[in-house]
């Protein structure tokens, strides 16, 4: 079947649209802090990291570390190192991560009931061009479990409808029970890539040790994360308005005063004129 030529320039202006719309380049700097001590600061985008395994694989999966850094400092054995491990997170941590997209947000059976998120808010911090939508926010969640001690982390994404971009992959931290103690605040700056438009925010907590998936948060199950105005950085237009120049000029009263009397004095220089002369 043969295609108009119209149908086909349609059609390829719709891909285009499509493809241009997945390529958008973001970025997002975020800090992790628990108890006022700062736990990582790290700088997630849509860049891809050439030569190197996935980040987020690195950050939460020993052996790809552990082979990374074995390759680049020449340890080949981590049983002879116990402290390798450490070094292999250190090294993770190092590299930009690459974000998740979910197209669906998860079901309530993909979590394993040891573990929720108790209360989760946000707030808001710097709308540089006051049109109610923010660049720099920061996230307070308290993450709760049956056990009586556990770590975890975190990964956060902003959405619209049920379409989520991860922004965000915290550090691993622990927690206590169901103590409000151990409550994380992620704070984020959107650099870029973000349109102004009010997100969901989705967050996601997983075991450390299995990187299981055992809770998760969002605006169905907490208001707070829900319709969240944001924008990135660069979506921030600040209008300044140009100078305005006025010049006033005055000549004074007395200048004033001569000007009203040069007609009276033309008058009364005309009408002395017309008077008959007496012989």
């Amino acid at each position: 079947m043969k295609m108009p030529l119209s149908s086909y320039l349609v059609l390829f202006s719709i891909c285009s649209f499509s493809a241009y719309s997945e390529d958008v380049s973001w970025s997002a700097k975020s800090t992790d802090r628990q108890a006022g001590n700062v736990l990582a600061t790290l700088q997630k985008s849509s860049t891809q990291v050439s030569q190197s395994p996935a980040p987020e694989s690195l950050e939460h999966n020993g052996s790809d570390a552990n082979n990374l850094l074995s390759s680049q400092v020449g340890i080949s054995d981590n049983h002879e190192n116990p402290n390798l491990n450490s070094a292999a997170k250190a090294v993770a941590l190092a590299i930009p991560q690459l974000a998740k997209k979910l197209a669906a947000r998860p079901a309530a059976t993909h979590v394993n009931g040891e573990y929720w998120v108790y209360d989760a808010y946000v707030t808001l911090y710097t709308d540089s061009d006051y049109d109610g939508y923010y660049h720099h926010f920061s996230v307070d969640f308290d993450v709760d479990t049956q056990y009586a001690h556990a770590d975890v982390y975190a990964r956060l994404y902003l959405g619209t409808g049920d379409e989520f971009r991860e922004y965000h992959t915290t550090a691993d931290f622990h927690i206590d029970g169901d103590s409000t103690d151990d409550q994380l605040t992620v704070e984020t700056e959107l650099l870029s890539g973000f349109y102004p438009d009010d997100y969901e925010i989705l967050i996601e907590i997983y075991d450390a040790v299995t990187n299981e998936l055992v809770a998760v948060a969002d605006g169905y199950t907490d208001a707070d994360l829900y319709l969240v105005s944001i924008e990135s950085q660069d979506n921030e237009v600040i209008y300044v308005e140009p100078d305005v120049l006025v010049v006033e000029a005055s000549g004074g009263s007395t200048g004033w005063f001569i000007l009203f009397l040069v007609p009276v004095a033309l008058v009364r220089i005309f009408a002395a004129s017309r008077l008959p002369k007496h012989s």
